[in-house]
């Protein structure tokens, strides 16, 4: 079907909850690429905002951005139904959920792009959004093996497409003299996606004039403040948030990048950005790092603690096995995270969603009036279950949850994040005190 009439562009709406971060680099990155593309034209709406560097990047290259959205919810509908396709940057945030649960969509296509694996709450796939779309596309393949897709009778729209951002900026990147041997990590500093161990693996390793250059946010102050208690706050710099990450790609010796087994990554654009960079990664044995990393070839896999400090001091004393790693990394990320693959296959994807009709499009639940707190628990899917009754066997289920530190985070999903977009709910407000 040649769905291109009278030499008008295809209309493609891109929701996302907000722009920036990780998941804003791949989208924004994408559209720069596809700039270019006949065929197709790209615009944005974000349910919160539109950070500064996205705004810069749209007028740059052309393309629309409709912030803050849940403001103006008929707004949003609009452009829905003047769309030919809507491509919903899918996680667990609540301005999504809310926006999904409460409204009807008008005719249209929609595909969710999910930017979690869906292992472990509260960054699930509920079964409600996995039929929601019309397809519903993974960005790691690990997602096929997450309990809600192994028990989806019907797993016929649902596809694959790895997310990347594109590693070109950073694939001419060179060592740069330095005193001292850096070990670097690049992403989120918070106990959610790092792991929980991180300052006590980062202490044990034996290496002379050792450095952890810690790269980003949001709890790299808390953390510090770790380090500093512990008495190793010496070998470590938290630098927060970074604007270019390229000045310590040029530094580091390795990329120490031990995770949480519970994280919400799924194909993380710093492991491979590092890679790109010929810094050789170093991550434990969770799904994600796994499948990314070949073991002994481009990084090493370490299966715990102890081989994760092995590791980094064997790279240390081995500079010819770093240098190999190092080039087979490289080329590899080169060769496989590029933004000709991702329009290449996402062109796949659009040609498909386009032969089939405009529908409209409606949560499935019966409760009325919705609250926050049904949102939140639509959300989690069957996980929501320990919270709908709060008996005393429940609460004390609850209390165990809340030591997790998947759940202990401002955002993600948690009843903390759903509270700070929804406080005027008691019941939210009560469960987030019972999480604290």
């Amino acid at each position: 079907m040649n769905y291109v009439k009278n030499m008008n562009k295809i209309k493609i709406l891109h929701i996302t909850p907000h722009l920036g971060g990780g998941v804003g680099r791949v989208v924004l990155n994408f559209l720069s690429f596809v700039k270019e593309n006949k065929n197709y034209c790209h615009s944005v709406a974000t349910l919160d905002y539109a950070n500064e560097n996205s705004l810069k990047t749209a007028e740059e290259f052309g393309f629309k951005i409709f912030s803050d959205m849940h403001k103006e919810p008929e707004k949003l509908l609009k452009l829905i139904e003047d769309a030919d396709i809507v491509l919903i940057h899918f996680w667990n945030h609540p301005l999504l959920y809310d926006f999904l649960v409460r409204c009807e969509l008008p005719k249209s296509r929609v595909i969710f792009w999910s930017h979690v694996s869906g292992f472990t709450p509260p960054y699930v796939l509920p079964e409600k959004a996995l039929k929601y779309p019309d397809l519903f596309v993974f960005t790691t393949p690990l997602s096929f093996y997450a309990e809600e897709v192994k028990e989806l009778t019907d797993k016929s729209r649902l596809r694959t497409i790895w997310s990347t951002g594109g590693v070109k900026h950073v694939k001419n990147i060179a060592p740069r003299s330095h005193k001292g041997f850096n070990v670097g990590y690049i992403g989120t500093v918070d106990y959610s996606k790092m792991s929980s161990n991180f300052l006590e693996m980062c202490s044990k390793i034996d290496i002379p004039d050792v450095k952890f250059i810690v790269c980003g946010g949001a709890k790299h102050l808390e953390i510090q403040k770790q380090a500093q208690e512990m008495g190793i706050a010496e070998k470590f710099e938290f630098l927060g948030e970074v604007k270019d990450i390229s000045k310590y790609l040029e530094i580091f010796d390795v990329f120490g990048y031990p995770l949480n087994p519970n994280h919400y990554g799924t194909c993380d654009q710093v492991l491979q950005e590092a890679m790109a960079a010929g810094v050789v990664p170093i991550v434990l044995n969770n799904p994600m790092e796994s499948y990314i990393i070949k073991d002994g070839d481009t990084g090493i896999v370490a299966q715990n603690a102890d081989e994760y400090k092995i590791a980094i001091e064997k790279l240390y004393y081995e500079p010819t096995l770093k240098a190999e790693l190092s080039e087979n990394s490289k080329k590899y990320a080169i060769q496989n995270y590029s933004l000709k693959n991702l329009s290449t296959e996402w062109n796949h994807v659009f040609g498909e969603v386009l032969e089939l009709p405009k529908t409209t499009k409606t949560w499935p639940i019966e409760k009325k009036p919705l609250t926050a707190i049904d949102v939140f628990l639509e959300s989690l899917g069957k996980h929501g279950d320990v919270f709908m009754i709060q008996s005393g066997e429940n609460i004390q289920k609850i209390k165990e949850l809340a030591k997790l530190p998947n759940w202990q985070s401002k955002t993600k999903g948690t009843a903390h994040q759903y509270f700070e977009f929804f406080p005027e709910d008691s019941e939210l407000k009560n469960l987030r005190e019972l999480m604290k």
